[in-house]
């Protein structure tokens, strides 16, 4: 009974914290440009979510060290 109860709690902040990318996302997007943009909030949460898998497989610094190599393909 427990373990679903704390299972549950888990579920519903993971749930909270996606929402919250989300709405970061769109607002942070729709701040800079202006025009609400589907496309751009939908890869700016792609690599958030990349990131984030990444850096809980191989840790913190080879998910920073991958990101730097990768930031003058990624910079407008």
């Amino acid at each position: 009974m427990l373990e679903t109860i704390i299972f549950s709690l888990l579920n519903g902040l993971l749930y909270g914290m996606l929402l919250f990318m989300l709405s970061s996302g769109l607002t942070l997007i729709f701040g800079m440009m202006g025009v609400l943009n589907f496309a751009h909030a939908s890869f700016y949460m792609l690599g958030a979510y990349f990131a984030y898998t990444l850096g809980m497989y191989t840790g913190f610094w080879v998910a920073l060290f991958w990101r730097q190599l990768w930031w003058p393909v990624s910079a407008p």
